[in-house]
């Protein structure tokens, strides 16, 4: 009985013993196994190609340690003190290039699951240059009528040649761009694909094309013009790097006693032009006015908002040139940074060429999101062509598939509408129509809206605020609705 009670004091107090050293140990071991706190390495910034927008890349490698669970990154940008995010995920490291010219730093930030962040800091400043400089070939394309009205082309072509050669200029020789034309049997001037692209690289040394659409003539009283111009990288894949337009009448500010009213076509052809080539210089200087999302303020803002481009010449968007109805997607990311392609719009009893006009306005609009890279519509058209595509109401599941696809377009949204009244040429100017956009990855409407107005609208006293050319209004209702799908 002795022995028994002797041997189960033993074995109480060796349970106590072993109870106290684990009481003791388990918080060291605790400690031990304990991540360390997430810490920077360093963040490795190297410029790849040529200090310019679009051809040149910043390789960025942000190098942590320690962290407690999963660990995220991602890679800011500084642009006119706008601070955007470029990239964010599991990975560490980043090939960006920017799709527009300016002064640039970087920096990189990472944070684990109990949201521990840490930040890179601030790198020194990249500068880039955009591609076309002194030295750049150009070639002018043929003009491209989608005016409905006979116009004097060729006088136009060479208006606008010998206006970018007097502001010094390199244009590709007239001759030699009309046999590369007649050798390689390109008819369509509204657009270039990208074989067409390649040739005019390899074989005329051309780094960029004028493209110009005439969307409305008129020499009567009031005469009329509107042009839609862009500049477009050649190239194995052409990439729009300037877009602009102008729509002018002889009646837009007449004055006291129709002094300043103008009644030659010439000579607002000449003052289109003229606006249109401010808009090229401010691109070459670095100073065309884009938009980009502001991180901090979870807002899109204007950087060089102080200069005033061809279309932003009294261009003031008010309510009525808000659309009457719209739909956006709730998920959908206005920061997200998407590759989109713009589809000729239907033409729903609305005058001829007035779905592909609207169609370039949205393509203009569009091209001024530094998130945004907008699909040359050459590409878009041969496209089409190749996969024979057929859109009566709108591209289809499979049609978006195609231009969607990787291997193809690698389009994230594919934009369309309809285009129900277009006037503009007589009496007052009216336009109507929707829009669609639809997430090509995800294969779901993101955006629908419904947009009409007439220039008249909103005006009781001496024609102030009107709008008399249907270019205006286009150009103010699908800038209504692209910071409105944007924001």
């Amino acid at each position: 009985m002795i022995c028994s009670t002797s041997f189960l004091n033993k074995k109480t107090w060796v349970l106590i013993l072993v109870a106290f050293w684990l009481a003791g140990c388990a918080p060291r071991a605790l400690e031990q196994e304990k991540p360390e706190p997430l810490a920077m390495l360093g963040l490795d910034v190297t410029l790849q190609g040529p200090p310019t927008a679009r051809l040149g890349s910043l390789q960025c490698a942000f190098s942590t340690s320690g962290g407690s669970g999963k660990v995220t990154f991602a890679l800011h940008s500084l642009k006119a003190g706008i601070e955007t995010v470029e990239f964010s995920g599991e990975q560490a490291s980043w090939s960006w290039s920017p799709k527009e010219p300016g002064s640039y730093h970087i920096k990189a930030t990472a944070t684990d699951d109990t949201g521990a962040v840490i930040d890179s800091g601030w790198s020194a400043e990249y500068r880039f240059y955009p591609p076309v400089d002194a030295d750049t070939l150009y070639a002018v394309l043929p003009v491209d009528n989608i005016s409905a009205a006979k116009a004097p082309l060729t006088e136009i072509h060479l208006t606008l040649i010998k206006a970018l050669t007097e502001k010094g200029l390199s244009i590709l020789d007239h001759d030699e761009l009309e046999a590369f034309m007649e050798k390689n049997r390109m008819r369509y001037t509204g657009g270039i694909s990208a074989e067409i692209g390649q040739q005019l690289k390899d074989e005329l040394g051309v780094d960029a094309v004028f493209i110009t659409s005439l969307e409305t003539w008129q020499e009567g009283d009031p005469p009329r013009v509107s042009l839609i111009t862009r500049v477009v990288l050649t190239g194995e894949w052409p990439e729009i790097l300037w877009m602009d337009s102008v729509g002018l009448t002889g009646d837009d500010a007449p004055g006291l006693l129709g002094i300043g009213r103008i009644k030659s076509v010439e000579q607002l052809l000449a003052k289109a032009l003229d606006s249109l080539l401010r808009s090229l210089h401010l691109y070459r200087t670095g100073g065309y006015p884009t938009y980009r999302y502001d991180s901090d303020l979870q807002e899109m803002r204007m950087v060089n908002d102080a200069g005033l481009t061809a279309d932003f010449f009294g261009t003031e968007v008010r309510g009525r040139h808000q659309p009457h109805f719209t739909y956006r997607a709730p998920d959908f990311d206005p920061a997200g940074r998407y590759a989109v392609a713009v589809v000729p719009f239907l033409n729903v009893d609305a005058r001829k060429y007035s779905g592909e006009v609207v169609a370039l306005h949205f393509v203009k609009q569009l091209n001024r999101y530094e998130n945004l890279r907008v699909i040359e519509p050459g590409l878009v058209r041969q496209t089409m062509l190749d996969y024979r595509m057929i859109m009566q109401a709108g591209p289809s599941l499979a049609n978006s598939d195609i231009l969607a696809s990787e291997n193809i377009l690698g389009a994230d949204l594919v934009l369309s509408g309809k285009v129900f009244d277009y006037q503009g040429t007589r009496g007052i100017s009216k336009v109507d129509f929707s829009v669609q956009a639809f997430d090509g990855k995800k294969r779901e409407v993101i955006w629908t809206s419904r947009s009409y107005a007439t220039g008249d609208e909103g005006v009781y006293f001496f024609d102030a605020g009107s709008v008399p050319s249907a270019h205006g209004l286009t150009t103010r209702m699908s800038r209504a609705v692209v910071d409105m799908l944007e924001e």
